[in-house]
């Protein structure tokens, strides 16, 4: 079971988002760097390997299509990394690119963790530089309490959801 350094990951990323605009493309590997640090801040028995790798490659299917970025995130990534390996990539990292999104599908402590961290961050970052410019200001309140209610719903049933909430908030909201 192949698991891709971290290093490989992020370039990986970086290359995908290249066919992106510029400023998408930067707003989306910046995304994947606010994953990150997300998953490192919050985790706790999980894998920080697989967790930061797939910060990274979960995000590389939406140079294809947003609602179906899970889909082309993990075909993208057996395709690259199974064939330069030789190995199946490991099941936990195809837990957290497939199902980072898909409520009540994730298998893994990993994957479950994924899903807060990817939605805390989508809300409190990428939503607000990719979608509030672009779409009416009901729209873009709507889509932030849809978000909300995604990730509350992800915390409600994790065992350390206070703690993982009181990282995030720290996270993106620090006093000042």
């Amino acid at each position: 079971m192949f698991i891709p350094p971290l290093s490989e990951a992020k370039e990986f990323a970086r290359q995908c988002f290249r066919n992106l605009s510029t400023a998408d493309g930067l707003i989306r590997f910046r995304l994947c760097e606010m994953v990150e640090r997300s998953v490192v801040a919050t985790a706790d028995d999980e894998d920080c390997d697989i967790l930061r790798v797939s910060a990274y490659l979960q995000e590389v299917g939406v140079i294809h299509s947003s609602r179906q970025k899970p889909l082309y995130s993990l075909q993208m990534c057996q395709h690259t990394f199974e064939e330069s390996s030789g190995e199946e990539l490991h099941s936990t990292l195809v837990d957290c690119i497939q199902n980072h999104v898909r409520s009540g599908l994730a298998r893994t402590p990993e994957a479950r963790l994924m899903q807060i961290c990817h939605k805390y961050a989508v809300t409190h970052y990428l939503d607000y530089m990719l979608l509030k410019a672009r779409i009416s200001e009901a729209s873009f309140e709507k889509l932030q309490m849809e978000r909300i209610e995604a990730y509350s719903e992800y915390l409600r049933d994790h065992p350390r959801s206070t703690l993982i909430e009181r990282q995030l908030q720290k996270l993106f909201h620090p006093i000042r």
